[in-house]
């Protein structure tokens, strides 16, 4: 043994056995796979698992084909594949698990509703405006006021003498 020098074997990196979550991962078929084979043992077409779901065709289509892009996002693509798998018999939940896992994981965690909502002063509106709804309502009342008194005082521009 030398001094300052390590050997070869200290310096070598461990080596690390995957577990096996991972090699079950790996090994599993995709989660559009997944999806694709179940639809066809449950006997239903992209048409009556669309019609079901009211999902369009082509994002069951691409979501068979593993393309979550065309869903709009991953929260979209998480309800879109919970729904084709309740519709085809399967566990959705464990199948958006597994698409947090392979996408980023799961939603950030979300605030409470009373850190949403601005817990300041109410704000009361200014009484210098005009209120135009009212003066709106008032020259309305008006109109069909004078209407009605030329009306009944007969002088609506119909005489009862006739005019040769």
């Amino acid at each position: 043994m030398t001094i300052g020098k390590s050997s070869d074997r200290e310096n070598a990196m461990p080596s690390v056995e995957p577990t096996d979550d991972v090699v079950q991962a790996a090994d599993a078929p995709s989660i559009g796979r997944v999806l694709s084979t179940a639809r066809i043992d449950a006997g239903l077409t992209v048409d009556q698992v669309s019609t079901a779901t009211r999902v369009r065709v082509p994002i069951v289509h691409a979501i068979e084909e593993d393309d979550f892009a065309r869903c709009g996002g991953d929260f979209y693509a998480r309800g879109n594949i919970r729904l084709i798998a309740r519709a085809v018999g399967l566990d959705g939940e464990a199948l958006v698990a597994r698409y947090d896992a392979a996408h980023g994981g799961p939603p950030a965690a979300r605030r409470p509703a009373t850190q949403l909502i601005d817990s300041g002063p109410i704000k009361v509106p200014r009484r210098g405006r005009p209120n135009w709804a009212a003066a709106m309502v008032a020259a309305i009342v008006a109109v069909v006021a004078l209407i009605g008194f030329n009306l009944v005082s007969g002088k609506g521009g119909h005489g009862t003498t006739g005019s040769a």
